[in-house]
């Protein structure tokens, strides 16, 4: 039994005969005579490989003519991409921070103008400007003895003197 385990796995099908023809391709041959290409001389894998390197520069030689010449426009390396974007990026920025610097601005003069219709000043409230402060109230000596100017005091003062009014007959 040992003899017959041990020459199991061989058969006709799984022995390679190969063949080298004259061109340096090798060719499988099988028991029937089928016959497939697997592959190429050392000899003949050089020569293609040093015609494959002389067509490459021809073709290397050409494209960079054509470079020369505006004809073609070669592609970017992702490192020229990466690049362009950072300029890019840079330049937003920095139109960014130019037209934040603007807005500050406007927005200064704008609380400056708002402030002076306000008739507010740096150190407090105007009290001499247009009376567009509101529940301003005056000494008696810029009053001249007259009511206060505020709404509440002049609307208290109202109610005081109408209901002095209502008490007398």
């Amino acid at each position: 039994m040992a003899y017959e385990e041990s020459y199991a796995r061989y058969s006709a099908e799984n022995v390679f005969t190969g063949m080298i023809n004259e061109s340096g391709d090798i060719y499988n041959a099988g028991y029937r005579g089928a016959t497939s290409k697997v592959g190429i001389d050392n000899e003949r894998e050089n020569m293609l490989l040093k015609q494959i390197s002389e067509m490459q520069e021809v073709i290397d030689n050409y494209f960079n003519k054509l470079v020369e010449l505006g004809e073609i426009v070669p592609q970017k390396t992702p490192e020229e991409i990466a690049a362009e974007q950072l300029r890019l990026a840079q330049e937003q920025a920095e139109q960014q921070a130019l037209i934040n610097q603007q807005l500050l601005e406007a927005i200064g003069a704008l609380n400056a103008e708002v402030k002076e219709l306000k008739g507010v000043t740096e150190n407090g409230m105007d009290r001499k400007s247009t009376g567009l402060g509101r529940n301003t109230v005056r000494s008696d000596s810029e009053n001249d003895g007259k009511k206060p100017t505020s709404n509440k005091i002049r609307n208290t003062t109202r109610k005081k003197n109408d209901s002095a009014s209502d008490e007398q007959p």
